[in-house]
């Protein structure tokens, strides 16, 4: 056998201290982010790391273990869950709804154990996945959902693409119980959902119902890279089973010492002496919860002292120590009147609807989502069934299920969706393995009628005076046969003079905007256009890099491919769309109408390039469309909400929920004048 020579050695050994070295840099940096919410360092400093990391694995694949930070997302889809039993039953909650039920809750166990001096832990109910983490030796062993209490299943290869989940604890592994568990929360952030949502929507794909249910669908995925790619986020609210003797006498304490090993824990946490005080707690947080980047259904109430908790025991499946008080509900139950079918700008038809008007989350709801075909079927709902009905903060109503008792006795029908379009009688199209059936039609009224609306919208290429009514009536008085038609209406203005309710001033306001849009970027343009899977990130990708539409129209598939952030489904996506014989001759017929076709690179290496930019509350100088874009051309990122992963504040007059969230994470706030200043020091000019 051939001896490794002294620098093959010695080679190995320093690859081996490197590969050592970053992982206790990433991880310690992972526990700063996720855990205290102070960051050191910024993104692009990260990536480097994990790079560097990367190529030495890759360099040296002897040395890639299993909770190296590269392995998050590793391995082939599983064909299956296996079972875990749980070492301790994952209970479930009591519910109380108001101050006088929490009072009978405490009464309660004040006659068990003869005495009323509880200290009690309080914070909000996360509404998501309840998960068990096992550890052991200070690594992460193996994760599973609770399913019925006693076993759930092994999706411990998901749970690893998490990065709020730590695979290797801060703390030195002799210091630990050699064994113990950990119980949480997985979630998904609004702004995620929002971001999941307008990816599918772009793509002509069915909406996913709510945050809960995506979060719960995204862990049981049989591959762990789509989990990965949805961004889950966790809160640890619990130490269960320990092996040895166990650390901390509290469940405070307990919190305390798990987030000094690296979980992340809820940090609106409080503890109280008082019964009332919980109650007034419990009472602000029905008001307060829409302000939140994630979903909650109502605070979780615990006695704090452990010993207490042991003494007051479980009854049935539930423990008599904790309790959970729930919101009211944003339910109702009123009658399905019929199931009809739209259609969408892509074509495909989705099913709602169509209920008997019932008052549920503050509005009145008479139509609701039903998604695709499988949800109708999965649920069992037919037209004549009364349903319960369901809204929470802004998310779109959606039916529940149906109420079978009060079914008993009647035939209804089965929904089936319609073998035609509803609107222009094309025969449906429906491909083997996807949910949704549509219409192939590309001049079907209603699908132009709603790509104008997309043309228009704010978020492509901003054209007010075009709404879903308007653009309807374009298209069906034979106005517009395609988008390039919206740029000849200033010849037909008589005729649109004769439409009743437009008048001169409304006719020449939408001219003007016409005529403005013709300046908007690249980037705009390809978001108006409607393709497949091409949002707003991917669009200002695309058209960054190749900086005009004739560079992206000569670009082969592999050259797509190769920008930043874009994969081959979207690259394959926007070729084939850029290559069709009608959209190409479309495109054609918007340039010739004087369209721009090119974007300002400029902002590639600009002043903000590598910061993430919340803009809030009412700017004197810019609109907030305005001061967006100015942070988009100077390279910066722009979101929707505010994050440990923020860069700084934009926050004007007002500001509400996102100026509190900045101040709760210590994110920095710049009112106008600072933001001004801060641009200036970097060589911006007020004349730009």
């Amino acid at each position: 056998m051939t001896q490794p020579s002294t620098s093959d050695t010695r080679e190995y050994e320093s690859a081996r201290e490197r590969v050592e070295e970053l992982r206790t840099q990433i991880r310690y940096h992972d526990y700063r982010y996720y855990t205290l919410a102070e960051p050191e360092i910024g993104d692009s400093q990260y990536d480097a790391m994990m790079r560097e990391l990367r190529a030495v694995e890759e360099q040296h694949p002897e040395l890639i273990t299993p909770d190296s930070p590269t392995q998050r997302v590793s391995g082939e889809p599983a064909e299956g869950f296996a079972v875990v039993e749980h070492r301790e039953p994952m209970l479930s909650l009591s519910n109380v709804f108001d101050r006088e039920e929490l009072l009978a809750w405490q009464r309660r166990m004040t006659r068990l154990i003869e005495r009323e001096d509880f200290t009690y832990v309080c914070e909000p109910k996360i509404d998501g996945l309840a998960i068990s983490l096992v550890y052991r030796g200070g690594h992460f062993e193996y994760g599973a959902t609770r399913g019925d209490g006693l076993r759930g299943e092994d999706i411990t290869s998901n749970l690893r693409t998490i990065r709020s989940i730590p695979l290797v604890l801060q703390a030195d592994p002799d210091s630990l119980p050699p064994a113990f568990e950990v119980r949480g929360e997985v979630y998904l952030s609004k702004e995620e959902f929002r971001r999941l949502n307008e990816q599918r929507a772009e793509a002509g794909e069915q909406l996913y119902m709510n945050p809960r249910n995506t979060a719960a669908g995204s862990l049981r995925q049989l591959d762990p890279r789509v989990t990965a790619s949805r961004r889950l986020d966790v809160f640890i609210y619990q130490l269960g089973w320990v092996e040895g003797e166990r650390p901390v006498a509290s469940h405070s304490e307990a919190i305390a010492w798990l987030r000094s090993l690296g979980f992340t824990t809820n940090p609106l946490t409080e503890t109280f002496n008082d019964v009332d005080r919980v109650a007034t707690f419990c009472e602000n947080w029905v008001e307060r919860r829409d302000g939140l980047e994630y979903e909650i259904d109502g605070v979780v109430i615990k006695v704090d002292d452990l010993a207490t908790q042991r003494a007051l025991g479980v009854v049935g499946r539930e423990p008599r120590w904790a309790t959970a008080w729930k919101f009211p509900a944003e339910q109702a139950v009123t009658r399905l009147n019929a199931i009809q079918v739209s259609v969408g700008r892509t074509g495909v038809l989705t099913p709602f609807a169509v209920l008997e008007p019932v008052f549920v989350g503050g509005v009145t709801v008479s139509m609701a989502t039903l998604h695709n075909l499988d949800h109708v079927r999965e649920l069992d709902i037919r037209a004549g069934d009364d349903v319960i009905v369901q809204r929470a903060g802004d998310v779109i109503p959606q039916v529940v299920g149906p109420v079978l008792s009060r079914r008993e006795g009647r035939d209804l029908p089965i929904f089936e969706m319609p073998e035609t379009c509803p609107v222009c009688g094309t025969p449906v199209a429906h491909d083997e393995g996807e949910a949704a059936y549509y219409c192939p039609n590309r001049q079907c009224p209603t699908k132009l009628a709603r790509l104008i609306e997309h043309f228009t919208s704010r978020y492509a290429l901003d054209i007010e005076g075009f709404g879903e009514e308007r653009s309807a009536m374009l298209v069906d008085r034979g106005f517009v046969t395609s988008l390039a038609d919206l740029y000849d209406l200033p010849g037909k203005r008589e005729q649109l003079l004769e439409v009743e309710g437009i008048g001169p001033k409304t006719v020449d306001a939408m001219f003007a905007e016409l005529e403005k849009s013709k300046t908007q970027p690249l980037h705009r343009l390809l978001i108006a256009l409607g393709i497949r899977h091409v949002g707003g990130e991917t669009a200002r990708a695309l058209a960054r890099h190749f900086g005009s539409m004739q560079a992206l129209r000569d670009a082969a598939v592999e050259e797509i491919e190769a920008v930043d952030g874009i994969g081959p489904i979207v690259a394959e996506a926007v070729h084939d769309y850029l290559h069709d014989d009608e959209y190409a001759a479309l495109i054609d017929a918007l340039a010739e109408r004087g369209l721009r076709m090119d974007e300002d690179i400029a902002a590639r290496g600009g002043i903000l390039e590598g910061e993430t930019i919340v803009v809030t509350g009412s700017l004197d100088r810019w609109s907030r469309n305005e001061v967006e874009e100015l942070i988009k051309s100077l390279g910066g990122k722009v979101t929707g909400s505010v994050s440990k992963k923020t860069s700084f504040v934009v926050a004007g007059e007002g500001g509400g929920s996102k100026r509190d969230k900045a101040e709760t994470l210590g994110v920095e706030l710049k009112d106008e004048a600072e933001f001004i200043a801060l641009l200036e020091e970097r060589g911006w000019s007020t004349d730009e």
